[in-house]
């Protein structure tokens, strides 16, 4: 979809055509689930978040300006929705959530526990930001240059945040 087409999805929007709506989900539906379950770690948050994204697009199109690279566009929208949504439910838990939880209960995999707990600290050592970009990189497969318009900053920044990111996996004892 070129830059002249996104825009006129989103006039088609405007006067509530449901084709341009159905237009760019088609297109980018899997790309911007993609960018969303980077920052958001569980599958059914990033649906919704990503479900989300696009009753918004219909309920109120942004203004947008053809020539600025409308998949950086909706890629920075995806991700500003999927912030906004870890910053809402940064200190939500679920109670049913935890009545699962069985405090008492042994691991039947000493290594499997082990291995979780030096994940999660790797994890804690990078800043949300190296996490999405690492993220991107390896579980999307997308170079730096697709990750820079993504995230709306320079490709060497893009690379200086992922080998930092890796620097601080490596210094845990882990190899890419």
């Amino acid at each position: 979809m070129t830059d002249l087409e996104f825009a006129g999805c989103l006039d088609a929007i405007r006067q509530r055509e449901q084709d341009g709506l159905t237009r760019i989900y088609n297109e980018y539906s899997a790309y911007l689930f993609q960018i969303v379950r980077a920052v958001v770690t569980e599958q059914a948050d990033a649906e919704d978040v990503t479900a989300d994204l696009f009753l918004r697009l219909w309920e109120a199109p942004p203004a947008y300006r053809p020539g600025n690279g409308h998949k950086g566009y909706l890629a920075t929208m995806a991700r500003n929705r999927a912030i906004d949504y870890i910053r809402a439910n940064r200190r939500t838990i679920s109670i049913d959530t935890a009545e699962e939880v069985d405090l008492g209960a042994v691991p039947s995999n000493a290594d499997d526990i082990v291995n979780e707990i030096a994940v999660e600290q790797v994890l804690a050592l990078m800043s949300p930001q190296e996490r999405e970009i690492v993220s991107m990189k390896h579980l999307m497969g997308l170079t730096f240059r697709e990750i820079a318009e993504a995230v709306n900053k320079p490709q060497g920044t893009v690379a200086w945040i992922y080998r930092e990111a890796i620097n601080k996996i490596r210094r845990c004892g882990y190899d890419r």
